[in-house]
């Protein structure tokens, strides 16, 4: 968030820059916080460039003539003013509402008040799409063994193409089927341990030292290498937080933040399927996942509450049992979610590329052309990908999923 200063002095712009270095570094993080000054003189060069302004109660009755000058050139801009003591009263604040100020406070409120006001202010933008945020994928399944990770695996190398800067995390904290599938490991799990026994605190800088490239454009979050942190992250309700912390950091950093929660549904897991911009469920075309997927749909309308945010990918096992219309003629009857969540193709059987783990690859740079096709259309309808399929700037040094990629004979 771009705020612009203006005060009549510098003393005066002082103070208000000391509000916002009162605010917890995880707060000025997740809001993505950016302050500029400007003196009462030279303000209008810099207000276009801006996305909410502070006007300091030095600036006096000047105040209001740069409330109409922002209004008329640009009107989009929040404006918050603040005033002293003797002048903040309804009349004062009637006169400032009137102009197109949308918060006044006094010199005596307190850095919480301006904190508050910056949150609100985060979430129209977000509503709004102003605000820069990743898309946000939970994908988790009904009964293991449905191939959750090589799909989220796949996408991620999908997002890469398309240079999207994806964030692969791995919350399987039992098998860690991720990062081995990936090659994964080292000495960035402890980084992971001290976020959850609050030995070391989350922010941008900790998070990119917990991160491992996989491309230049994927990384990997490893799930702590202590058992003690694996269960208190996932288990335990500590772990809520937490994971609400690093996602929130994350989808700030990355276009795409794709979150394999292993099937486990916990505190953390269920709060981050809440919140997700969409929640994947793999499934298999058999009968067994049939049933298991009616039982598990009970759970998944009271966590994600709207299907909206509900997509069930098929990946194919047998290839001869059931096709997505069947599964959704058989369910949809009972759970009525609707047409979308049904909407996604299913993925192809490839039984040769299903052996991708620890290839340097993923199922979908080493499936054939139907896969490939299938992970594009996927990844558009999860708007992960522009939709009408055009290539980012693809020049320069793709990693090895991209040069690879190039040489599949398929």
């Amino acid at each position: 968030m771009k705020v612009l200063i203006i005060d009549r002095t510098i003393e005066g712009q002082a103070e208000y820059i000391k509000k916002i270095e009162a605010f917890n570094r995880s707060d000025i993080e997740v809001l993505d916080l950016r302050p500029k000054l400007a003196l009462e003189r030279d303000y209008q060069s810099k207000i276009r460039d801006s996305e909410v302004v502070i006007l300091g109660a030095g600036l006096k009755e000047a105040a209001l003539n740069i409330v109409r000058t922002i209004r008329a050139e640009a009107p989009w801009l929040y404006v918050v003013m603040y005033v002293a003591p003797e002048v903040y009263s309804s009349s004062a604040v009637r006169v400032a509402y009137d102009a197109g100020v949308k918060k006044v406070l006094s010199t005596t409120s307190s850095y919480v008040e301006l904190l508050h006001e910056l949150v609100a202010v985060n979430a129209d933008f977000k509503k709004d799409g102003r605000a820069k945020e990743g898309k946000v994928i939970c994908l988790t399944h009904a009964k293991g063994g449905v191939g959750a990770t090589s799909i989220a695996a796949g996408l991620s190398e999908v997002c890469s193409i398309y240079q999207r800067r994806t964030l692969l995390w791995d919350l399987d904290v039992e098998t860690k089927d991720l990062c081995r599938s990936l090659s994964v490991g080292g000495a960035e799990a402890k980084i992971v341990n001290e976020w959850v026994n609050g030995s070391r605190e989350i922010t941008r800088d900790s998070l990119n030292d917990a991160l491992v490239p996989v491309s230049n454009k994927v990384s990997v979050l490893m799930p702590p290498d202590g058992l003690a942190e694996a269960m208190d992250l996932v288990c335990h309700t500590d772990g809520v937080a937490i994971c609400q912390h690093i996602v929130d950091i994350a989808k700030i950093q990355h276009d795409v933040v794709l979150i394999d929660t292993g099937g486990k549904i916990g505190p953390a897991t269920g709060t981050l399927m809440r919140a997700a911009d969409e929640v994947l469920v793999v499934i298999d075309d058999t009968v067994l996942g049939l049933t298991a997927l009616d039982l598990f749909i009970n759970y998944l309308k009271f966590l994600v509450l709207s299907p909206d945010r509900l997509s069930f990918l098929v990946n194919g096992y047998s290839g001869l049992l059931l096709g997505v219309p069947q599964i959704e003629a058989e369910l949809e009857p009972m759970h009525h979610l609707g047409p979308r969540p049904w909407r996604l193709p299913p993925v192809p059987v490839d039984t040769t590329a299903s052996n991708w783990p620890g290839s340097g690859k993923t199922l979908y740079s080493a499936g054939q052309k139907a896969i490939r096709a299938t992970f594009e259309q996927v990844a558009m309808e999860l708007s992960l990908i522009p939709a009408n399929g055009e290539f980012f700037d693809t020049s320069g040094s793709q990693g090895n999923w991209w040069n690879k990629l190039l040489t599949t004979g398929n």
